[in-house]
């Protein structure tokens, strides 16, 4: 097996473990590479693996700290599962989505959320194929499965199987609750807009700007994001 390690250089604990598991792996027979490699160890947490995720080589390794949800371990813990996974390599995949504003392109292994610019209530429409719900909120988090435990659990949605193919779209602070959080099929095409200026967040990331009226148009990604099963 050959193996990349990938570490949030803002972090010195993760600088140290970085070191740490590169003379691990290589206690275990694992070849260090950062081409093709079989899986990749991140070190930092959560976010280290949402805004680096199209970088990443083969299946996703996470190692974090408590707070993490998405990541195999934590950084007092990670040897024992990194064995574990050694002993017996085993992956699932995740399905990301694929968003695109005019002619921009993003990736979203997370969520998508529109939100209020300026702390102002929204009126939003949400069109899902033929079908189409305007309603006034804070904001609409789409998320995917991996994502369901991150904003969308904290907005009011379901936690998800991490393996499903579906999408939920839940509501932030919905008026008069007009819209509940709801889980479609990631077949669907989902098209949001805002009928003032607004922020388009992805995985947490900077903020982008949205006009009045431009759609975000939001599908199933061609491309699987693998992650380790310990």
């Amino acid at each position: 097996m050959k193996a990349r390690i990938f570490h949030n250089a803002k972090k010195k604990w993760a600088a140290a473990l970085a070191r740490e598991v590169g003379a691990f792996l290589g206690q275990k027979g694992i070849a260090l590479g950062a081409k093709k490699a079989d899986f990749t160890v991140v070190i930092g947490g959560d976010g280290t693996i949402l805004y680096n995720r199209d970088i990443l080589e083969g299946a996703v390794f996470g190692i974090g700290s408590k707070r993490s949800f998405i990541c195999q371990c934590t950084k007092e813990n990670w040897e024992e599962a990194l064995s574990a996974f050694i002993a017996k390599p085993a992956y699932e995949e995740r399905m990301m989505l694929s968003v695109s504003v005019g002619k921009k392109k993003y990736s979203a292994l997370n969520d998508v959320a529109i939100l209020s610019k300026a702390h102002e209530v929204l009126t939003l429409a949400v069109d899902i194929g033929e079908d189409s719900c305007t309603f006034d909120a804070d904001g609409v988090v789409l998320s995917t499965p991996t994502g369901s435990t991150a904003y969308a659990y904290a907005a009011g949605g379901p936690v998800i199987e991490p393996t499903l193919e579906v999408f939920s779209i839940v509501p932030v602070a919905p008026d008069k609750r007009l819209f509940d959080p709801m889980v479609i099929s990631s077949s669907h095409k989902v098209a949001i807009s805002s009928q003032s200026p607004a922020h388009m967040v992805i995985d947490g990331a900077k903020p982008i700007l949205l006009k009045k009226g431009e759609a975000v148009r939001i599908s199933k990604n061609s491309k699987k994001i693998l992650f380790a099963i310990k």
